[in-house]
C-alpha cells in the first residue's frame, strides 16, 4: 500500500513539474528557453505539449542549428502520439529538407513506417496501404544498403497480402450476391495482379463458378455460346496451373454441364438461324 501511495505521489509531482514548465514556456518570449523546455518535455514523453511549444518557435529558428532538431522531434512526437499520417508527412519533409543530416535515413524510414502503421484493416479503404508500399519501396531505392531494408521488404509483403485479401473478399461478395459477371472480373483481376497469392487457386475456382453460373443461368441465347467458351477456358486454366487441384471433382462437374449446354446452344442457334432465314424468305415472297 505504501509503495502504491509513493508511486501516486511521484506521478503527481512529475505532472505538476511538467505543467509548471509548460506554463512557464507558454508565458515566455525567449525562444531559447522555450526550445529547452519543449525538448525536455519531448524527452519526458509529453508529446502534445512539446509539439505545441515547438510550433510556437519553429519559424524563429529557421536557418539555425536547432531547426533540424525541431523538425525531427516534432515528427517523432507525432509518431509516438500515434498521429501516423502527419508523422509520415513530416518525416518525409525532414529527409527532403535536410538530406545531409545524419538522421535523414532514419527519417525516411520512419516516414515509410508511419504510413505502414496508418494502414487499416483489409476491409476498409486501402489508400494508406498503397501509399505505404510506395514509400517503403522509395526508402529501399534510396538506401539499398540500410539495415532497415529487410524490415521494409517484410512490411511490403505484409501490405500486399492485405491487398490480396481485400481483392479476394470483394470477389466473394460479388459471388455471394449473385453478381457473377462482376465476380468473374474481380477474380480474374486478382489472379493477374497477385500471381503468387496464396488465394490464387481458390480465386481461379471462384472465377470458374462465376463464369459457369453466368453462362448457364444468366445469359440470353445470343450471348451464351461465347460465355460458355469463356467458362470452358477458365476450367482449362485452372487445371493447367493446378492439375491436382482440390476442386477437381467440382470443376469436372461444371465442365460436363458447360459442354452439354454448348451442344444444346449450338442446336438452338441453328434452329434460330433457320427460322430467321425462313422468315426472310417469306417476307421476300410477299
Amino acid at each position: 500500500m505504501l509503495k502504491k501511495l509513493t508511486l501516486i505521489v511521484l506521478i503527481g509531482a512529475s505532472l505538476s513539474s511538467c505543467n509548471k514548465m509548460y506554463n512557464q514556456a507558454m508565458k515566455s518570449t525567449d525562444k531559447d528557453e522555450i526550445f529547452t523546455i519543449a525538448t525536455k518535455l519531448y524527452e519526458e514523453g509529453k508529446y502534445v505539449q512539446a509539439v505545441e511549444l515547438y510550433e510556437r518557435i519553429s519559424t524563429s529558428f529557421v536557418g539555425t542549428e536547432h531547426a533540424a532538431d525541431i523538425a525531427f522531434n516534432t515528427a517523432d512526437a507525432h509518431f509516438k502520439d500515434e498521429n501516423y499520417k502527419l508523422a509520415g508527412h513530416m518525416f518525409k519533409n525532414f529527409a527532403g529538407s535536410y538530406p545531409l543530416d545524419k538522421r535523414a535515413e532514419e527519417a525516411l524510414y520512419n516516414s515509410a513506417f508511419s504510413y505502414y502503421k496508418d494502414s487499416p484493416k483489409f476491409n476498409l479503404d486501402q489508400t494508406s496501404t498503397y501509399i505505404a508500399i510506395d514509400e517503403l519501396q522509395n526508402f529501399i531505392n534510396s538506401y539499398p544498403e540500410s539495415v532497415h531494408v529487410s524490415n521494409a521488404n517484410k512490411y511490403i509483403t505484409e501490405l500486399r497480402q492485405k491487398l490480396e485479401l481485400k481483392a479476394f473478399e470483394i470477389g466473394k461478395v460479388y459471388y455471394k450476391t449473385m453478381k457473377y459477371k462482376a465476380a468473374a472480373v474481380a477474380f480474374d483481376n486478382m489472379v493477374d495482379e497477385y500471381p503468387d497469392s496464396k488465394f490464387r487457386e481458390e480465386a481461379m475456382m471462384y472465377a470458374l463458378r462465376s463464369k459457369a453460373e453466368l453462362a448457364l443461368n444468366f445469359s440470353r441465347l445470343e450471348n451464351k455460346d461465347l460465355r460458355l467458351q469463356e467458362a470452358r477456358t477458365q476450367y482449362r486454366q485452372l487445371l493447367k496451373y493446378y492439375p491436382s487441384t482440390t476442386y477437381k471433382s467440382e470443376a469436372d462437374k461444371l465442365l460436363t454441364n458447360i459442354e452439354k449446354e454448348m451442344i444444346k446452344v449450338k442446336a438452338d442457334l441453328e434452329e434460330l438461324e433457320k427460322a430467321r432465314a425462313a422468315a426472310l424468305a417469306n417476307a421476300n415472297n410477299k
